[in-house]
């Protein structure tokens, strides 16, 4: 049986990956602008920190959104998140804009310079994330549904062609047990003497402890 899709689980963990995306792309994005771009500064040591966290960033989102039960609902919690917010910061006045900036800044940190708010970046990204994410949500939920249906054809299929068996000795406690049937002892063939063939005379069984008939213990009986 296949697992089930959480994706409503997605769906939350996705607005959080929305926002963290949101603010660590803002925050490294602009600080690798301002250094390179405004400042020509070719030191990577002061640009390699900025960069790990771009990157860290991508590679969190990624691996959340490829985990394959909650992977559809972190894609459009995170792509719906950013195409409101992206839609918004292009659509409200400037000084509005910039006062929603305000809820994407760590606190202790300097001003944000929202480049890929302002721009139109997390529009686009998030409408592509939104619609992939809401196309494999229904995929997954199809595919769910048909290999569920499938693995129980193929219980009834199996159980058809091999009813359950009563269980015989060793069963669970309560269970009625079936005896095995006495099996019948063949006899052997008597076997018949050959030409000048004797056989000696059988002598009875005895059992363990029991005297030989008419002697003492350890006596030897003569020969008849």
């Amino acid at each position: 049986m296949p697992a089930k899709p959480i994706p409503g689980l997605g769906l939350v963990i996705g607005v959080v990956i929305g926002y963290a995306t949101m603010v660590g792309t803002s925050y490294a994005s602009s600080k690798l602008a301002m250094l390179r771009g405004g400042m020509l500064d070719q030191d990577l040591g002061r640009s390699l920190p900025w960069l790990v966290l771009l990157l860290g960033t991508a590679v969190v989102a990624a691996v959340l959104m490829a985990v394959p039960t909650i992977g559809s609902g972190v894609m459009t919690g995170a792509g719906a998140f950013m195409t409101l917010f992206g839609l918004a910061f292009l659509l409200l006045p400037l000084r509005q804009a910039f006062d929603l900036v305000k809820v994407f800044e760590v606190p202790g940190t300097r001003r944000l310079i929202p480049y890929m708010m302002l721009d139109g970046t997390f529009l686009f990204l998030g409408i592509v994330v939104l619609l992939v994410g809401v196309r494999r949500w229904a995929s997954d939920a199809k595919v769910h549904r048909l290999l569920t249906a499938q693995g129980r054809a193929q219980d009834r299929a199996y159980g058809s062609v091999y009813p359950a068996q009563q269980q015989q000795w060793g069963g669970y406690p309560g269970q009625q047990q079936q005896p095995y049937p006495a099996q019948q002892q063949q006899p052997y063939p008597a076997q018949q003497p050959q030409h000048g063939q004797t056989f000696p005379a059988q002598q009875p069984p005895q059992h363990y402890g029991q005297q030989p008939p008419g002697g003492h213990p350890g006596q030897q009986q003569p020969p008849r």
